[in-house]
């Protein structure tokens, strides 16, 4: 299953507007001697636009991505920039409603499916602002009635200019995670959002009875592993709902909505109309051309994640993204929308970039 027709329709109707789309999206039919409104109507078609203008993302102003149309509706829309692993930010702009599709409703659902815990306190350890993470801590603990999350602010760009085992990097690491143990220690906290690599290092600090009041963690912002995985569900916190993450700040995120077998990785499900990942063939040295974009692998092949996002507010095609992954395979012979054994390109994503965030 990908993005319904009828909604493909809708979104390019909207940002290829002669009158009132975006002025990016209109300057790339034009270069391109597309008709979009004629010739985007499913999928299958994305490749047209070849990779995703990444530089333009990155440099051009907010406003030439987001429709003319929705010019007026700014000061009610939500900003997001991504983290800038892979270079300089990257900004774009979501209406409340799709905001809520992107990072709020997928996890209510996964949140209850796994039953993760209501109304208890949150402790977030994460970036605020400008990252949008900060913001959807507070709607996912809101959601599941509690109050919004106790934070230890961190400044992801910060500390990925630290070499890790650096006297900087230990530095803010020891500032980050006293901070976080003033939270536990003062207060009664069940429920822990962070990165796999803050939460291990936390649970060096905190003792036996802290780790068993946490009854849900939710983890995200980095690759999770197996071993990391079962030394967490099994070892570390063997009270919480372990409920991990994969997306980002740009397309949202999926959820996993059931535990993984024994030294199997998870599998994250997507849920969210608007937002298909493709895998595509590639290799390592050679960069990603419109004719890789065309082919999507089957169940069980490994191969590079390109993401699709369509919303009314801003459109998102052919991003090539920094992780491989394999399509989950489906159960029951039904179709299954889900990723499952996401690993980090190396090269593209090395170990200081990524930091603790």
């Amino acid at each position: 299953m990908t993005i319904p027709p009828s909604l493909i329709e809708e979104i390019i109707a909207i940002h290829f507007d002669p009158r009132t789309g975006s002025a990016f999206w209109l300057e790339q039919e034009k270069r391109l001697g597309l008709d979009a409104r004629k010739e985007i109507a499913c999928c299958e078609a994305f490749h047209l636009f070849g990779p995703m203008d990444t530089q333009s993302l990155r440099t051009r102003p907010l406003l030439d991505f987001i429709p003319r149309r929705f010019h007026g509706e700014l000061p009610s829309m939500i900003l997001a920039e991504s983290g800038g692993t892979t270079g300089t930010p990257i900004r774009r702009v979501y209406r409340p409603s799709e905001f809520s599709a992107a990072f709020v409703d997928s996890w209510k659902r996964a949140a209850n499916l796994r039953g993760f815990p209501h109304g208890a306190n949150w402790l977030f350890v994460g970036p605020s602002g400008p990252h949008v993470i900060g913001q959807s801590a507070r709607a996912m603990a809101r959601s599941l009635g509690s109050l919004e999350p106790f934070c230890v602010d961190c400044d992801v760009r910060w500390i990925k200019r630290q070499a890790a085992g650096s006297l900087g990097f230990t530095l803010y690491l020891d500032h980050v995670l006293d901070q976080a143990m003033n939270v536990i220690q003062t207060q009664n906290i069940e429920v822990l959002l962070v990165t796999p690599p803050l939460l291990l290092a936390m649970a060096e600090r905190m003792t036996p009875e802290e780790r068993e009041r946490i009854r849900g963690i939710h983890l995200a912002g980095m690759a999770l592993t197996v071993a990391d995985a079962e030394a967490i569900r099994h070892q570390l916190f063997p009270q919480a709902v372990v409920l991990p993450g994969y997306g980002n700040s740009l397309l949202g995120v999926l959820f996993e909505q059931t535990p993984p077998a024994p030294g199997e990785p998870p599998t994250y499900v997507l849920d969210d109309p608007a937002l298909w990942l493709q895998l595509i063939a590639f290799r390592e040295d050679n960069p990603i051309a419109a004719a890789d974009l065309a082919a999507t692998l089957k169940p069980g092949q490994r191969g590079r994640v390109v993401a699709h996002r369509l919303d009314a507010s801003f459109l998102l095609l052919n991003m090539v993204e920094r992780d491989t992954a394999c399509y989950a395979l489906p159960k029951n012979g039904t179709d299954c929308r889900a990723v499952t054994a996401v690993e980090p390109i190396r090269p593209l994503v090395s170990t200081k970039s990524e930091g603790v965030y």
